[in-house]
């Protein structure tokens, strides 16, 4: 009589598998890790008012609008433009295309007009937030065709 050879599954498949399974979330961790290591925190009010505040500016203890905003897939000239405005302090809203980001606006208390003893207009922060990270940010005008610029510039 000869015996026989029961058949065992090949374990070798499942470990291969697995080592790759494990390579790959060693790999999206790293670049997960990379993203944020030098990523300012939107997450709380107390952050992004912080950060605010490192730019020199002064606000409200919280928030006057928040709303959802969809960053576009093709960038017109406009907002090219504004992209242009957040390359200048590190920013960049290209990775972010297509993606549906909070903007929060904050009242600036401390902006006053150079130079002139006219009233300052309102100007408010608007900070873009996705994740809990600051993404992009600006300056600007309650006016229509009013004033945007940077928050702060970015260390070269």
């Amino acid at each position: 009589m000869s015996k026989s050879k029961r058949k065992r599954p090949h374990s070798g498949g499942c470990i291969m598998a697995g080592a790759a399974l494990l390579i790959a979330a060693g790999i999206w961790g790293a670049v997960r890790l990379s993203e944020t290591d030098d990523s300012i925190s939107g997450i709380t009010n107390g952050d992004r008012i912080a950060f605010i505040n490192s730019c020199g500016w002064e606000t409200e203890a919280t928030h006057c609008d928040l709303t959802e905003v969809r960053i576009p897939t093709n960038f017109d000239d406009v907002y090219e433009e504004y992209n242009d405005l957040q390359l200048l302090q590190g920013f960049d809203l290209r990775p972010y295309r297509a993606h549906s980001v909070k903007k929060y606006t904050y009242n600036i208390t401390n902006f006053h007009s150079a130079g002139t003893a006219a009233s300052s207009p309102e100007m408010y922060a608007n900070l873009l937030v996705e994740n809990g990270k600051i993404i992009g940010a600006d300056i600007s005008s309650a006016e229509a065709g009013g004033l945007v610029t940077v928050l702060y510039h970015a260390e070269e």
